[in-house]
C-alpha cells in the first residue's frame, strides 16, 4: 500500500461520509412548504427538495460503491 492510495483512501471516505450526512440532513429536514403562501410556491418547493433529495442520495450511493471498490482493489 503506498502513500498516495492511503491518501485518496482517506480522502474519498471523508467525501463519502459528507455526502451521507448531506443526505440524511436533507431527508429529515423540517418540510416548510406548510409556511409558503401559494400553492404553488408549495409545489416548487416540494419539487425541489424532493429532486435534491434523489439527488444527493444517488451521488452518496455512487461515492459509497466507490470507495468499496478502492478498498477491495488493493
Amino acid at each position: 500500500m503506498t502513500t498516495s492510495w492511503a491518501l485518496n483512501a482517506i480522502g474519498l471516505f471523508a467525501v463519502t461520509a459528507g455526502a451521507l450526512l448531506m443526505f440524511l440532513g436533507f431527508r429529515s429536514a423540517p418540510k416548510f412548504a406548510n409556511e409558503l403562501t401559494s400553492d404553488e410556491a408549495k409545489r416548487a418547493y416540494e419539487k425541489h427538495r424532493r429532486l435534491s433529495i434523489v439527488a444527493m442520495g444517488l451521488m452518496a450511493a455512487w461515492l459509497v460503491v466507490q470507495y468499496v471498490g478502492l478498498l477491495f482493489t488493493s
